[in-house]
């Protein structure tokens, strides 16, 4: 009888998952059928499919934040259900469906209407849900290998483009690295200390002195892979080019969507399974913040094409929440998940100004290409600006209080030095911002251009970004609750 409520409470944990197995289901049954009668018809099913992807993540994401049975484990242990997983699980979903609806009239314009597509994207959803509850390193790889395969099907997904090749090869083979690093730290970890489940792992190395050497090795290829993952120095080599070499909505999820689950498990990782084992993770957060930042903000300094330049500038926000997520503090890791929020909404926002751009362009994407923006459309050169203001850490924008409670944590845990290197590259990539800022305004256009209108959906979710980092101080609350929850349950 008791095994019968287990399986019970397992299925009705997991009720959002399966909602979406089902959905990608039906998804597929359609893209299936309905794609010969729309090329006889030179019709695009694109439209139906983005519509039908959208109400399923709606659908999910209302699951997940109605979803009674928190603060239990469930599968044996392999997955925990808690108010941290849940709400990253809301936001993530929020983030995904944003940008299935701002990429549908890119899709449209380039010619990609492979219907695989919105299938990719509710499996990687799909993955999301299984990472953010991952509790054991075994779940925790196949959650990431599901998703990084549909990742490296996106990227190569525009077949006429040798950039999209070359990226999507260069992503895999990297990726194939990243994973066998997984593996071997976690071989390493179950070696010694025979279970790769968290909460055995932290009873295990609780009281273990002196720290074995094969455990900080395990550590430290397991917590390489995910700083692959999340693009962090030095493993950061894959993500100017991936950026520029997939279709620009790919990427728009690729720098939007993952981060904020990466940080979660990463936090799970280090707080909790190997608290413990606190010097071998500071050490490795504080080295991949600061390379990081450094890198981040030299490289950004000579880019002449926006999407490289916003790669740049994602890897040296990755360094600013390595290096709060460092201190194994509340505050910090507080500041981790608020700048992470933060960020997530400045990335949908001047993705979505990228893919706006684009398609009438028909190339690689420069800096220059934003000249004519200003006399086109004067509020979104505005908003665009006070976004990349925002992105710089100019008060009283919602980014400068992201970054104003990192460097709070750093001096509070006396990482002093670590914080004058943010503060340093904070200023340096400043540069860079101010520099499109420059062109937007400054810089006249010696030829026509032309700049298609925005549909009332996308100048809506671009104006609701804007005017949540905008009119932060107006409404911070929200923020700082959600970021604080998050919080004390990982450290409850």
């Amino acid at each position: 009888m008791k095994s019968v409520v287990f399986l019970q409470n397992d299925v009705e944990s997991l009720l959002p998952e399966l909602f979406l197995a089902l959905a990608i289901l039906v998804v597929l049954l359609h893209g299936a059928f309905m794609v010969i009668p729309a090329t006889s018809l030179s019709t695009l099913l694109t439209p139906s499919l983005s519509r039908l992807t959208s109400l399923a993540l709606i659908f999910t994401s209302a699951l997940v934040l109605n979803n009674p049975l928190l603060g239990q484990s469930i599968c044996h242990s392999a997955f925990v259900l808690d108010a941290l997983g849940n709400t990253a699980k809301f936001l993530s979903l929020l983030a995904l469906l944003a940008c299935v609806v701002l990429g549908q009239n890119y899709l449209e314009s380039t010619g990609i209407s492979a219907y695989e597509v919105f299938v990719l994207i509710l499996i990687a959803s799909l993955s999301l849900c299984f990472l953010l509850s991952s509790y054991d390193l075994l779940s925790v790889y196949l959650s990431l290998e599901m998703l990084s395969l549909v990742f490296y099907t996106l990227a190569c997904l525009k077949r006429d483009s040798a950039f999209s090749t070359e990226a999507a090869l260069k992503y895999f083979i990297l990726g194939a690295l990243a994973s066998a690093f997984f593996l071997f730290g976690s071989s390493l970890i179950y070696a010694y200390m025979g279970t790769t489940n968290f909460a055995q792992l932290a009873l295990l190395s609780q009281d273990l002195e002196p720290r074995p050497l094969i455990v900080n090795l395990g550590i430290v290829f397991v917590a390489s892979t995910f700083f692959f993952k999340l693009g962090g120095a030095p493993f950061h080599m894959w993500v100017p080019d991936v950026y520029e070499g997939a279709p620009t909505s790919f990427s728009q999820v690729f720098a939007v969507v993952p981060k904020l689950s990466l940080l979660v498990v990463l936090s799970r990782f280090f707080y909790t399974a190997f608290w413990s084992f606190s010097p071998t993770w500071e050490i490795l957060l504080l080295l991949c913040g600061a390379m990081s930042l450094y890198i981040g903000c030299m490289g950004g300094l000579a880019q002449t094409k926006l999407k490289r330049l916003l790669a740049y500038s994602g890897i040296s926000h990755v360094g600013f929440m390595c290096a709060a997520m460092s201190t194994g503090c509340l505050e910090g890791n507080q500041g981790v998940f608020f700048y992470a929020f933060l960020y997530m909404l400045t990335t949908i926002y001047l993705w979505t100004y990228a893919m706006h751009l684009e398609p009438a362009r028909r190339g690689l994407l420069t800096l220059v290409d934003s000249i004519g923006v200003f006399q086109a459309n004067p509020v979104l050169a505005l908003t665009t600006v006070l976004v990349l203001f925002s992105l710089a850490g100019i008060p009283p924008l919602g980014g400068f209080f992201a970054k104003l409670n990192v460097f709070v944590s750093l001096i509070e845990s006396s990482y002093y030095l670590v914080a004058l290197i943010a503060v340093v590259c904070s200023v340096i990539s400043t540069f860079y911002y101010i520099r499109m800022v420059k062109i937007l305004y400054f810089e006249k256009a010696y030829t026509w251009g032309f700049f298609p209108p925005m549909s009332k959906v996308k100048g809506g979710l671009m104006g609701l970004c804007a005017g949540l980092l905008i009119f932060f101080l107006l409404g911070p609350n929200l923020f700082y609750y959600l970021s604080y929850k998050m919080s004390l349950s990982l450290f409850a």
